[in-house]
C-alpha cells in the first residue's frame, strides 16, 4: 500500500491527521513550556510584572512575548530552583529548602528503611543539610509517598531493595533503620523479621567495612523486654522471653547489637547503636496497630478507644523531631556505646486513652480487651547519658506533638473516608 499523503481514502495521511499532528506539536513544544513559564513552575518563581505608567501592558517578563530561547532560559531557572528545595505533596505540604555544600562537606549517606516513618523525616533532615541521600526500602511497611516530595531532587536517590541481599554502594554514612517496628508487622512474618535484624545488619556492616563508613543502628527499646529495673539505663540487660511472639523482633535487635560490636573490635567499623522508645508523629503508619495512631484513628471516627489488659501498663512517648535531632546528633559525634533516646514523660495507657479523647474531643467509650501476651509492665528510659553525650533531650511536648499528629490523620481519615484499626495480632501492613 501507498504512503499516499493525498485526500483520498486509501492514503496513511489525511488532511485531518496531519492538522492534528501539527497541532499536538505546538501544543507539546510551544503551549505547554509558555505555561509552564507562566504559571511559574509550580514554585511561583516567574511573576508577571505590570509596567508602571502604561495602559495595562507587561514588560518583557510577559511569557507572551518571550521568544524560544527566553522559554528556555526561564527552564533552566526553573530547574535549578526545584533542585534546592523540596515539592509540596499530601505528605508534605511544606516546602524545605536545601543547602548548598561544596563538595568536601557534602556527605553521601545511605538511609536503610528510609520511605518509613522515621526514616523519611531523618532524610528531610539530611536534604536539607544539603548532603546525597540514597534511600533504600522494599516498601514492606514503607510507603513511596512518604519520600515523594524529593524524588525530583538531584541530591535524591531511591533504591527498591531488600537489606537481607547484598548491596554495592559508595556512601560515607549509613543510618540503618530497616526493620518493622510495630508488633502486628514484625509478627506477620517472624523469620523474615529475624533475617532483616541479622542478616539484614551483617550486609550493611560488610558495606560499612568495605567502603570504611560510619553505621548507626537503630536498635529498640525492646531489648529490654519487661523490665525489672525501672527507668530503664543502658547498663540493663533486659528481661526477654527468647521464645514468645515478641522475640523475633526483641532477640533480633539484640543478636543486631552484638554484630555491631563484634565489627568494631575485629575490623575497626565506626559504629554508634541507638535504643529507640516508643515514637510518634506524622507519616506514621495508620494501621500500624500501635498505641498511639490506634486511639487517634479510633477517637477521630466516634469507635471505642481499645485497651488491652487492664491499661495500667505505662509508655513513654516522643515526637519524632526530637528522635531525628537524636539519632543526627549520634551518628556526627564521638560517643560509641549504646544509647537510649526517648521522652521520659511517663503514661498509663489508660490515662493515655482517656487524654487522647481530651484532644480529640471524641466521645469515643474506652474499652478493655484481653491483654497480650509478654507486654511489657513498664517503659521510660533514662536519658542521663544522651544529655550528657550527646547534650541532647526531647523539646517537643507530648501535648505539643500529639496535636500536630491528630491533624494528620485527620488529613489521612477525611482523604480514605474510614481506617479500621489493626488489632494486636500479626497483620500485614495495608499500603
Amino acid at each position: 500500500m501507498s504512503a499516499s499523503t493525498g485526500s483520498g481514502k486509501g492514503g496513511f495521511f489525511s488532511k485531518q491527521s496531519i492538522f492534528i499532528l501539527l497541532a499536538g506539536t505546538m501544543l507539546g513544544y510551544v503551549v505547554l513550556p509558555v505555561l509552564l513559564v507562566e504559571t511559574g513552575s509550580l514554585a511561583g518563581s516567574v511573576q508577571m510584572k505590570m509596567k508602571s505608567g502604561t495602559n495595562g501592558g507587561y514588560t518583557n517578563d510577559d511569557p507572551r512575548h518571550l521568544g524560544g530561547d527566553d522559554i528556555m532560559s526561564r527552564l533552566i531557572e526553573n530547574k535549578k530552583l526545584l533542585s534546592t528545595q523540596s515539592l509540596p505533596t499530601d505528605r508534605s505540604p511544606q516546602v524545605m529548602e536545601t543547602a548548598i555544600l561544596s563538595d568536601h562537606r557534602r556527605k553521601k549517606i545511605l538511609v536503610t528503611g528510609g520511605a518509613g516513618f522515621v526514616g523519611s523525616h531523618l532524610v528531610d533532615k539530611l536534604m536539607m543539610e544539603g548532603h546525597e541521600v540514597t534511600v533504600v526500602d522494599n516498601f514492606f511497611t514503607g510507603q513511596k509517598k512518604n519520600v515523594a516530595h524529593w524524588m525530583h531532587h538531584p541530591n535524591f536517590s531511591l533504591v527498591v531493595h531488600d537489606v537481607t541481599e547484598p548491596l554495592m554502594a559508595e556512601v560515607n554514612q549509613i543510618y540503618h533503620l530497616a526493620c518493622p517496628a510495630s508488633p502486628p508487622h514484625y509478627q506477620f512474618n517472624p523469620v523474615k523479621t529475624i533475617k532483616t535484624s541479622t542478616m539484614g545488619t551483617l550486609n550493611m556492616l560488610g558495606l560499612a567495612k568495605r567502603v570504611k563508613a560510619r553505621i548507626l543502628l537503630t536498635s529498640t527499646s525492646e531489648i529490654y523486654g519487661d523490665p525489672q529495673v525501672h527507668p530503664q539505663a543502658e547498663g540493663y540487660w533486659g528481661n526477654v522471653n527468647p521464645i514468645g511472639p515478641r522475640s523475633c523482633y526483641d532477640e533480633g535487635k539484640r543478636v543486631a547489637e552484638t554484630m555491631m560490636y563484634s565489627y568494631k573490635d575485629q575490623s575497626n567499623v565506626e559504629v554508634r547503636v541507638a535504643r529507640i522508645f516508643n515514637t510518634f508523629g506524622p507519616r506514621m503508619h495508620p494501621n500500624d496497630g500501635r498505641v498511639v495512631s490506634n486511639f487517634i484513628i479510633q477517637a477521630l471516627q466516634e469507635k471505642p478507644l481499645t485497651v488491652y489488659g487492664e491499661g495500667d501498663q505505662t509508655r513513654s512517648f516522643q515526637y519524632v523531631s526530637d528522635l531525628v535531632d537524636g539519632l543526627h546528633a549520634l551518628m556526627n559525634g564521638g560517643y560509641e556505646r549504646p544509647i537510649n533516646l526517648g521522652n521520659p514523660d511517663e503514661f498509663t495507657i489508660k490515662e493515655f486513652a482517656v487524654f487522647i479523647k481530651k484532644l480529640t474531643k471524641s466521645k469515643s467509650d474506652i474499652r478493655f480487651l484481653a491483654a497480650t501476651k509478654d507486654d511489657p509492665s513498664k517503659r521510660k528510659p533514662d536519658i542521663s547519658l544522651a544529655k550528657e553525650k550527646l547534650k541532647w533531650e526531647p523539646r517537643v511536648t507530648v501535648e505539643e506533638g500529639l496535636s500536630k499528629t491528630i491533624d494528620y490523620f485527620q488529613g489521612i481519615l477525611d482523604e480514605a473516608g474510614e481506617i479500621i484499626p489493626t488489632g494486636p495480632g500479626a497483620s500485614k501492613p495495608q499500603n
